[in-house]
């Protein structure tokens, strides 16, 4: 299935096919007629900025298998395939043959945890939002503007201090959850919304390897070698807000907590630089 805001388009893989709906409730009627009519393994989405998630949650709910793909994987594999053309149909039949190679199924979330995550983007994003108020407000200089852009920053502030309230009275409502979260923060480094942010967006943590983690993070150094060359390791990809907050726990971690203390002097007296040792520690 290609999501966009208004439309789902699918295709069939491999006979082809395929249908167009709208994507509200009555195209995820039609939709699931459809898949009456075709039975199919698995239906594939990309993940869309948020559009997708109704779309999803109705197909758990009738019970099918939902892959959920990372939308540059899949632009990459129908450049390799050589498929330069682009529209929804075209987009559609390149994820249901991505999907049958390559797509593997994720856990669904518990409705908790997805209203924990909605919760966390909005944090960010009124992080993000006095922050930038924080910088205009370091170049302005005009005394009634200054005023306003206070008001602003002290508003902010107070939503992301109820916010806040918000995430820990749902923490707190969930045992497991709870539990996990009190164990993440018992590392000297890591916090609250640290340990939250782990817990709702790295699900694999404890499930998979340190070195397949460092990969979802996109902490780990990949090579870059051929032959006699022998260039430098390179960290890319992964999940970007699992990151950040991971950089401010190893920021923290640094210097309260005494093992990665010593772990980072003995980086540092090797001659490594400032940024690998953070990315070490993380």
């Amino acid at each position: 299935m290609d999501v966009s805001k208004r439309r789902l388009d699918g295709q069939l893989w491999p006979d082809g096919g395929g249908l167009s709906v709208g994507n509200n409730e009555a195209g995820f009627a039609a939709l699931q007629r459809h898949l009456v009519a075709h039975p199919v393994d698995a239906v594939a989405v990309e993940a869309s900025g948020g559009y997708e998630r109704k779309l999803v949650e109705a197909l758990r709910a009738t019970g099918h298998r939902v892959v959920v793909l990372v939308p540059r994987e899949v632009r990459l594999f129908a450049e390799m395939r050589r498929k330069r053309a682009k529209n929804d149909r075209l987009d559609a039949r390149v994820i249901a043959e991505f999907a049958a190679l390559f797509g593997e199924e994720r856990p669904a979330r518990s409705p908790a945890l997805e209203r924990l995550a909605a919760y966390l983007t909005y944090y960010e994003q009124l992080s993000a939002a006095v922050a930038q108020a924080k910088t205009q407000l370091e170049s302005v200089d005009d005394d009634e503007v200054r005023a306003l852009v206070g008001d602003q920053v002290r508003r902010l502030t107070a939503d992301k201090r109820a916010l806040l309230v918000r995430i820990s009275a749902l923490v707190e409502g969930d045992d497991d959850l709870n539990g996990q979260v009190r164990r993440l923060q018992s590392t000297p480094g890591i916090g609250f919304l640290n340990a939250v942010t782990l817990a709702v967006r790295l699900p694999e943590l404890g499930r998979l390897s340190r070195h397949a983690i460092a990969c979802l993070i996109g902490v780990a150094p990949f090579d870059d070698e051929s032959g006699r060359h022998k260039g430098r390791r390179f960290c890319r990809g992964g999940r970007e807000r699992v990151r950040t907050m991971l950089y401010m726990a190893a920021t923290a971690a640094k210097r309260c907590n005494p093992a990665i203390k010593a772990f980072c002097e003995r980086l540092k007296a090797a001659g490594k630089p400032h940024k690998l040792i953070i990315v070490a520690v993380m």
